[in-house]
């Protein structure tokens, strides 16, 4: 295999992934604000989905509050934010159509299919409830590609280059979320092992999708 067909594929496979795992973040940062105010005591909600996906600085360079209107856009929709779902998605799709012939029919389709439908969604336009369904929608699109992947590939090189993206990008991501759970969510004056910290773990948990799994 050459190392750029390894590379795309690497890369395709993380951005996949990636795109999903940023789509539970804001899911799961819309259930922690949804929270009555003398819940949780002080809120960061947002600051620590920014955190979670590792663009503080990127964020403050485009804005100057950290609030569900401002953190939305940057995670889900602009296009100078490289962790951004737009450009999760985008990335991913000019890796596939450069391996396009080291692809299955249905994981290209699955790529491409998802890029020209994500032109017809507008953040300025969404209420919270239309957001969560374009959210739904991208974490359908990264199961519906690592389904694919797994059900029609053949156990090759490339196969196992995929799997290599989606495993590192989950264990990044996932030490990432569980640094962000100690240094940032709960409030000093909260209780380790009360009501909000239990809601907060259960809450990771449905981030990185083993809610059944622990159980």
């Amino acid at each position: 295999m050459l190392s750029r067909t390894a590379d795309s594929l690497f890369w395709l496979s993380r951005y996949t992934e990636r795109a999903d795992l940023v789509a539970r973040i804001l899911d799961a940062t819309i259930r922690l604000a949804s929270l009555p105010s003398g819940y949780g005591g002080e809120r960061n909600e947002w600051e620590s989905a920014v955190a979670v996906a590792g663009d503080v600085d990127t964020f403050r360079q485009h804005y100057e509050v950290m609030n569900e209107d401002t953190v939305r856009h940057f995670l889900a929709f602009n296009p100078s934010n490289p962790s951004s779902i737009r450009s999760c998605i985008e990335i991913a799709r000019d890796n596939a159509r450069a391996v396009r012939t080291a692809l299955t029919r249905q994981m290209w389709e699955t790529i491409n299919g998802a890029w020209l439908e994500l032109q017809r969604f507008d953040n300025a336009d969404m209420t919270r409830e239309e957001f969560t369904g374009f959210l739904d929608w991208v974490k359908n699109v990264s199961l519906t590609f690592d389904g694919s992947a797994y059900r029609t590939m053949l156990r090759k090189d490339a196969y196992w280059f995929t799997r290599l993206g989606t495993a590192i990008e989950r264990a990044d991501n996932t030490a990432r979320i569980l640094d962000v759970k100690y240094q940032l969510l709960l409030p000093v004056t909260k209780r380790v092992g009360g009501s909000l910290d239990y809601f907060q773990w259960t809450t990771i948990l449905r981030e990185v999708s083993t809610m059944t799994a622990y159980h």
